[in-house]
């Protein structure tokens, strides 16, 4: 009998329909013992005898997958994040490997609003203070007409644009690949990122984490932001420097951030501590639809494989016999 292992968590705790589908596959299903995010060693010990993996963003560095046992044949990524995977290591192996890059997209988008609004209107200062018995009312902007700078102009970004717009915000992107079509149809303007850092009232931030992404959002480009523009991150924290971003929110050289990623999680640090910050805890895709989304495709990639039907294109990171990921990873 096949064995699928999963490493993610939570996994079917909001609807037992994945674990149904892989059961009805003929799959035995072994849950994560540890209930919280595993060390690459825990993931280590729980693959020597399993035939697919549904991993999270645990990290699955190339001394895990070299070490898995030989019936591993499929990583099955619930969510969209590649980079603390060793694809490279996969492709030695000949270890598939497959994602769910839709599924969180909206989740994270919505989000967004909620993060926007709620730093900039001082909400979660306001109901603080109430609960302290403080009657404080706070003043914060008023969107409609301000500048939104949407950095990276996929899937997530798009939707955030085209929302931003509704709202009547102005709004200009920067991204590697500029589709002028769709943003001349939606109203939006390509710029550079030093112009993008300079004139935005609000800097949100959809990349993915790769050497040519990674600590993007440097000492001297944070230092571009204006002293009234509010920064949010929901994709990698490492994509910015963290102790620049803190010593800017210290010294208010800018307004505030709102962050749902860090460079270590569970997050621990300085930021915790300033006024101006709104942190979550890496929990853009967990509303109830994107997570079941989220389970659902990974369990369809899933069975797909291990019966050699085809998977959707748009799910696979990289399959036995291609000469390359389809996607960009971590290298």
């Amino acid at each position: 009998m096949p064995v699928a292992q999963m490493s993610s968590y939570p996994y079917g705790i909001s609807s037992q329909d994945p674990l149904r589908l892989l059961e009805a596959a003929g799959f035995e299903i072994r849950l994560s013992p540890h209930k919280r995010k595993h060390t690459p060693e825990e993931t280590l010990a729980l693959i020597q005898d399993v035939d697919v993996l549904l991993a999270g963003t645990e990290p699955l560095p190339a001394f895990v997958i070299e070490g898995a046992g030989p019936r591993l044949k499929h990583i099955a990524r619930v969510g969209v994040g590649l980079d603390g995977l060793d694809v490279s290591a996969c492709m030695r192996r000949g270890i598939a490997v497959t994602y769910t890059p839709d599924a969180p997209a909206r989740s994270v988008v919505e989000q967004v609003f909620g993060l926007l609004f709620g730093l900039s209107r001082r909400l979660v200062e306001a109901h603080e203070g109430l609960r302290q018995g403080v009657w404080g009312r706070h003043v914060g902007p008023l969107w409609r007409g301000r500048t939104l700078g949407i950095l990276g102009c996929g899937r997530i970004g798009r939707q955030v644009a085209e929302i931003a717009r509704a709202f009547g915000m102005r709004v200009i992107a920067n991204d590697i690949v500029e589709d002028a079509a769709w943003a001349a149809r939606h109203g939006v303007t390509y710029v550079t990122l030093d112009e993008l850092l300079r004139t935005s009232d609000a800097v949100t931030v959809h990349l993915p984490y790769t050497r040519q992404t990674e600590n993007l959002l440097s000492r001297d480009k944070l230092a571009l932001l204006r002293p009234t523009a509010y920064l949010l991150n929901t994709c990698r924290g490492e994509v910015l420097d963290e102790v620049a971003l803190t010593e800017l929110l210290t010294t208010k050289r800018i307004a505030g951030a709102a962050l749902d990623v860090y460079h270590h999680e569970p997050y621990r640090g300085p930021l915790a501590q300033l006024p101006n910050v709104f942190l979550c805890c890496h929990q853009g895709s967990c509303s109830f639809e994107g997570r079941y989304q989220m389970e659902m495709q990974s369990a369809e990639n899933a069975v797909a494989f291990l019966r050699g039907q085809p998977i959707i294109d748009e799910r696979i990171v990289w399959l036995p016999g291609m000469p390359a990921p389809a996607v960009e990873v971590f290298a």
